[in-house]
């Protein structure tokens, strides 16, 4: 929220212009004088404590001499058995007397502290003032110190005997409404300090507003005591003060004023002392039971106000009808609290899946224990969720105990939990009674939850309102119908779902459910249908929830007359609905549902059910509920006319979805009736959510309603597992689906989807309350994958007569899709597309950038001149360079003539001209004539977590811009030969560069391949970087060195210095940052082809200038063999052998387990493992490699705690806990096979 001061703030401190002097001065004014006040009013607060305390001590020393006052005087709240019955009377005389005594004070400086000071030789007015004040404060001080120390019961002061004074003393029962006056006159003491601020007089500083403060207490306090008994008293306290308060008011100040102002002074000081003597006991009473009146805080005038405003009764813990407790108790917000924290729980939860609206994840929230002896908690719907959900509950004392989910509300915002409370060891189990009665407005509430992640947080407020209609919370989210929602200014936050709002009897009055982002306001759903459905479980027999799939609004009566709404009929309403404001009108009738069948239309007023008046969500939903299955009469106003239908009721239970069927990462289920009533569709149909894991098209991540798959109609789950049923194995087939929200407007979408029978494995989940969980069927009886029929593609003529000239090229170029299931090696894009060009037609070989085909674990498909898509394999990606190898079966393409690229031997230099062929987005060929600019190094940024990125490679940049927004190209020289691949690379996070990577860079990997071997080039697995001799020279390069290199052709002056030594390589050690490079084998380094020598020879000779000091090195090359063959899933986790990007940025290698990805909707994640950690113990059993690793998961029990030692990317140990679950997040493992069609296998 934006500071509201910060126009002035700023006018303030900019020194400005004369004009804005006056506003400062102002400012500053104000703000000293509030200051003025704030140390008044305290100074007052304290003086009426002493004061009070004085008073009684005075009285009672006065009262030895004058035992016969109680005897002689008619006092008229003695009672016949001698008891004293505090009244109004007493509290208007007992504030009289307060305030008072404050001109005490004043007497006390002008008459005594002040010719003292002036014999003690202090002068300066303002020096006798100040001391004056820190004397007054010294006695106020003491006496309040010495009135505590009496209220806790001093023994010293318990030897006078003042208990005798009030033992007997009871309080009656019309102290209710007078105490609440005086209340008001606390909040009127306030305005008048305010206002007291404006009308101060500069000459005398506080003076008008303290008697203006002073009388108004007086006079106050005098309208209650004429409200009670206290007539007399309150007719001569307001003749004493009324000319007074006045003069002061108005801000006369003449001697007239002045003298009658020190009069009454003197009339009132003696009515004071004289009311002392008979207010004794009352003044004895209530100092020992509430401490001084004059402290207005707000806690204690709530503590105050539950003692003084409810009779006292012979069962102290008895809650009266409104939720209040009984005085003998002394009910107070911190005892009701206390009692109820054992009965409050936080919830963390887990969503395995998307499940319709509710997304997969981690939370937290709240819970109450509403049945202690079969451990039933109550929280949100949006809580115990609609679809799979595991959960534990904590409680105050932080003892951990399981949940399972036994009942989701199908429309409303609640549900239950359940736990063994025979499991619960050191928690004393307390429920919370529900009581949707005491929901009234005004009421003050307390809610206690899990508000912001604080386990422990408790929100103060009163209820606004008890009739609101039901809050719209978005698009595909839960929204709530028929019923009203409670109102409350609590600014709770998230974790707070599920709160109870408790009242000061500790009683449910309604839970929370939702909030307003731009408002502190909280939304609470009231408990009469919860009531219901709990005694129904508890009772153990079914819940009945009934719908006739129509939703209805509260509207107020003005609203509801211009609908057609007669007077007689709202005159019935009134008086058979006493209290209510309006009627309910009918919102939304569900096209073929029960309402629409019976001919509601939207805008009928509901009037009668079954002859009963219904203008109630409460008693329409009991309607429902009570006839499901059966039919109900219903009137309604429609216009001025009156109609009546027959309804049937539905089971509303029916239309929640209860089964979920997974293939892969999709989930669907059948459609909603809540989310069917939120869009007005039909409620039935099935619904995808996450459908792009199965789609081969990219689509945005929101649930989507399928039309047909494969050309068959799919309304229900059961439909579409018939039809999965018949789709082989990464077989391609059509789907149809639309997005719910364009149900109405024709927008279907046509698009295929391919099942795999690995990674997007098929199966059914049924709910099951009695476990808790869904329970899993796995759908194996698929059909295999079906043959391949080979595919005869025609190449269009090229018309562009520049385009033509090369069209062989344009034959070779071919579209690659690669689909990534699991993200491994550092991955994070799902699907990635581009183009290819075919270097070996007779063995089907493609090359292709390597941010297309970006992991070993993929699903690659090509396409040939957009005709035929035919399958492919990974069979080489290089480890540092920008591209990787894949193969087709040519055999798929029949007879197609397709070509291969030639490759050139010259290679690129700055300067050349060239022609570049691409493909634009249409998949039209493009043909750009440019200039190679230069020869540049790649320059890349390292990555965290660490992923793949391109290193120790040169590329050809050109002159034409255009050139920038193709992604792959092929650059050939005159005679159609290719150059260099036009490639991109990642530069940086989101940031993608491209240059022309020369095709010599492709040929040891393709002749490897040629020759059915796998290509396993050897490395020294460094990171260099070029610098120049200048610099090099800097580091110690000695002047003959350089003049030999220098002596060598080179275009360029540079030389290449060590950045990084990869982990785990055998040049560690030799090898070390910052190295400069000098010559390998003999020959001086001067450009990137210069380190070729590595790629096949075991051992090198490496000259490097070190500390500057050359060093002859022998370094041994590493094979460059893949990393990653085997993927353990455990935990909801995936876990492999550190890659090569890892190693390159690890400077030691604490295990060989790297954890690659963790699913957020996991136990994994919600303890604390993250992409990017090292795992080095599993139960204290050391993981050092893979296979350890899995020996150690596999040995893990179910549904316990695993110790999991971990190391950070940074370098920072830790043990985490991990909850095992085998049943949603079973341990599985992958292995890399090459024979299969999927190139990994589980085992």
């Amino acid at each position: 929220m934006a500071d509201t001061n910060d126009t002035a703030a700023a006018t303030a401190a900019s020194g400005g212009s004369d004009q804005q002097q006056p506003t400062r001065k102002r400012f500053q004014k104000r703000t000293l004088s509030a200051e003025y006040l704030q140390e008044d009013y305290e100074q007052n607060t304290l003086g009426a404590t002493a004061g009070f305390f004085c008073a009684i001590w005075a009285g009672w020393l006065m009262g030895e001499h004058f035992s016969s006052t109680f005897t002689t005087f008619d006092y008229p709240d003695l009672d016949k058995d001698g008891q004293y019955h505090f009244g109004g009377k007493d509290i208007a005389l007992v504030v009289l007397i307060t305030s008072k005594l404050l001109f005490v004070r004043a007497g006390l400086f002008r008459y005594v502290l002040r010719p003292l000071l002036r014999c003690l030789g202090v002068q300066s007015f303002e020096r006798q003032q100040g001391m004056a004040e820190h004397v007054y404060t010294g006695l106020v001080y003491l006496a309040s110190a010495i009135s505590a120390a009496y209220f806790v019961g001093w023994p010293r002061l318990d030897s006078l005997g003042l208990e005798s004074l009030w033992s007997g003393a009871s309080l009656d029962e019309g102290v209710s409404t007078e105490f609440k006056v005086f209340v008001l006159g606390q909040c009127a003491l306030r305005l008048a300090e305010l206002v007291a601020v404006f009308i101060e007089d500069e000459n005398r500083p506080g003076y008008y507003r303290r008697i203006a403060i002073h009388y108004l207490v007086a006079g106050v306090l005098a309208c209650a005591g004429l409200l009670g008994q206290a007539k007399f008293a309150g007719l001569v306290v307001l003749a004493i003060d009324l000319p007074t308060v006045i003069a002061a008011v108005s801000g006369v100040s003449s001697a007239l004023s002045v003298c009658l102002h020190k009069f009454m002074n003197v009339v009132a000081g003696g009515i004071a002392a004289l009311s002392t003597l008979v207010v004794l006991p009352s003044l004895v009473y209530v100092s020992a039971r509430c401490g001084s009146l004059a402290d207005t805080r707000e806690n204690n005038i709530l503590a105050t106000n539950s003692l003084l405003t409810t009779p006292m009764s012979s069962n102290s813990n008895t809650a009266s009808s409104d939720g209040t407790t009984g005085t003998g108790a002394a009910a107070s917000w911190q005892d009701t609290i206390e009692s109820k924290l054992n009965s409050i729980v936080s919830i963390k939860f887990i969503r395995p899946f998307t499940f319709e609206t509710e997304n997969r994840g981690t939370s937290q929230a709240t819970g109450f224990i509403v049945d202690a002896n079969n451990g039933i908690i109550l929280t949100n719907r949006h809580v115990v969720s609609a679809g799979p959900v595991v959960a534990r509950a904590i409680f105050n004392n932080h003892e951990e105990i399981e949940l399972k989910a036994i009942y989701r509300d199908p429309i409303h915002d609640f549900g239950f939990f359940k736990f063994d409370p025979a499991l619960i060891k050191h928690t004393k189990l307390e429920e919370i009674e529900l009581y949707p009665e005491g929901a009234k407005v005004g009421v003050d509430i307390r809610v206690i939850g899990n508000d912001a992640g604080q386990k422990v947080s408790i929100l103060a407020s009163s209820i606004s309102l008890i009739d609101r209609n039901v809050p719209r919370l978005g698009d595909m989210t839960y929204n709530d119908s028929n019923t009203f929602y409670i109102q409350a200014s609590t600014n709770g936050t998230g974790g707070s779902s599920g709160s109870p709002m408790i009242n000061i009897a500790g009683q449910a009055v309604a839970i929370v459910s939702a909030g307003l982002t731009k408002a502190s306001t909280d939304l609470y759903l009231p408990l009469d249908r919860v009531k219901c459905v709990l005694e129904s479980i508890q009772a153990q027999t079914e819940v009945k929830r009934g719908t006739i799939q129509t939703t209805f609004e509260y509207r107020s009566y003005d609203e509801v007359r211009r609908l057609g709404v007669s007077d007689t009929v709202e005159n019935n309403v009134r008086q058979d609905v006493p209290g209510g404001v309006g009627m309910m009108v009918v919102k939304t009738v569900l096209p073929d549902g029960p309402g629409h069948i019976a001919g509601l239309e939207e805008g009928d007023v509901l009037y009668r059910i079954n002859g009963k008046t219904v203008a109630h969500f409460v008693l329409l939903e009991e309607l429902l509920d009570g006839n499901v299955d059966q039919t109900l009469d219903m009137t309604v106003i429609r216009g001025k006319t009156s109609k009546d239908v027959q309804v049937s009721v539905q089971n509303l239970h029916a239309l929640e979805p209860s089964q979920m069927l997974q293939v892969g990462g999709t989930t669907m289920t059948n459609l909603s009736f809540q989310l069917a009533n939120h869009y007005r569709v039909p409620a039935t149909g099935v619904i995808a959510n996450w459908l792009f894991c199965i789609l081969e098209e990219p689509i945005a991540i929101k649930p989507y309603v399928l039309k047909s798959i494969n050309g068959k109609a799919v309304a229900n789950i059961t439909q579409v597992i018939d039809v999965i049923k018949t789709i082989g194995n990464n077989e391609c087939v059509p789907v149809k689906y639309f997005h719910i929200s364009e149900y109405y407007n024709n927008c279907l979408i046509d698009g295929s989807i391919k099942i795999s029978h690995l990674w997007n494995q098929v199966a059914l989940y049924t709910r099951n309350d009695c476990s808790g969980l869904w329970d899993r069927e796995s759908i194996t009886d698929l059909p295999p994958a079906r043959d391949i029929e080979p595919t005869n593609v025609v190449f269009p003529v090229i018309k562009n007569a520049d385009v033509a000239k090369l069209q062989d090229v344009v034959h070779s170029i071919v579209k690659v899709k690669c689909m990534i299931p699991i993200f491994i090696e550092g991955n994070v894009n799902r699907i990635n597309a581009g183009y290819g060009a075919i270097i070996d037609a007779e063995r089907g070989l493609v090359v292709v950038g390597r941010e297309t085909v970006a992991s070993t674990a993929s699903r690659i498909t090509i396409t040939i001149a957009g005709t035929a898509v035919i399958p492919a394999k990974l069979r080489f990606q290089h480890p540092t360079i920008s591209y990787a190898i894949v193969q087709y079966d040519p055999k798929h393409i029949g007879t197609t003539k397709v070509q291969a690229i030639k490759l050139s031997e010259k290679a690129l230099e700055a300067g050349d001209s060239i022609r570049m062929l691409a493909m634009s987005k249409y998949e039209t060929p493009v043909c750009l004539n440019a200039q190679v600019t230069n020869i540049l190094p790649v320059e890349t940024t390292s990555f965290e977590p660490p992923r793949w990125r391109s290193i120790n490679v040169e590329v050809a940049q050109l002159d034409n811009p255009t050139a920038a927004n193709y992604g792959f190209g092929i650059i050939v020289d005159e005679n159609g030969d290719a150059q260099a691949l036009w490639l991109e690379y990642i530069k940086a996070k989101k940031a993608m560069g491209v240059g022309g990577l020369p095709v010599q860079a492709l040929v040891p990997a393709l002749r490897a391949l040629q020759r059915d071997e796998e290509p396993e080039p050897r490395s020294l697995k460094v990171e260099i970087t070029p610098i120049t001799i200048v610099k090099a020279r800097q580091a110690g390069l000695s002047n003959e060195r350089s003049n030999e290199l220098q002596s060598t052709a080179s275009t360029r002056s540079q030389l290449y210095q060590i950045k990084r030594v990869e982990a785990l390589s055998k040049a560690k050690g030799v090898l070390q940052e910052l190295d400069i490079v000098v010559s390998i084998n003999g020959k001086l380094v001067r450009t990137l082809e210069d380190f070729d020598a590595q790629f096949t020879n075991p051992t090198l000779e490496i000259v490097v200038l070190r500390d500057s000091q050359e060093h002859t090195l022998q370094v041994e090359t590493t094979e460059s063999k893949q990393e990653v063959g085997k993927v353990v899933c455990w935990a909801g986790a995936l876990f492999h052998a550190p890659h090569k990007t890892v190693l390159q940025q690890s400077t030691t290698v604490p295990s060989g387990v790297y954890c690659a990805d963790v699913v957020l909707s996991s136990y994994s994640y919600e303890n604390g493992m993250v992409e990017g950690h090292w795992v080095t113990h599993v139960n204290d059993v050391a993981t050092p490699d893979i296979d350890s690793f899995e020996r150690a998961v596999n040995a893990c029990q179910d549904n316990e705690y695993v110790r999991v030692k971990i190391i950070s990317s940074k370098a920072k140990p830790n043990v985490l806990t991990i909850k095992m679950c085998y049943h949603y997040w079973p341990t599985r493992t992958l292995v890399k096979d090459q024979e299969s069609a999927e190139g990994w296998r589980y085992i």
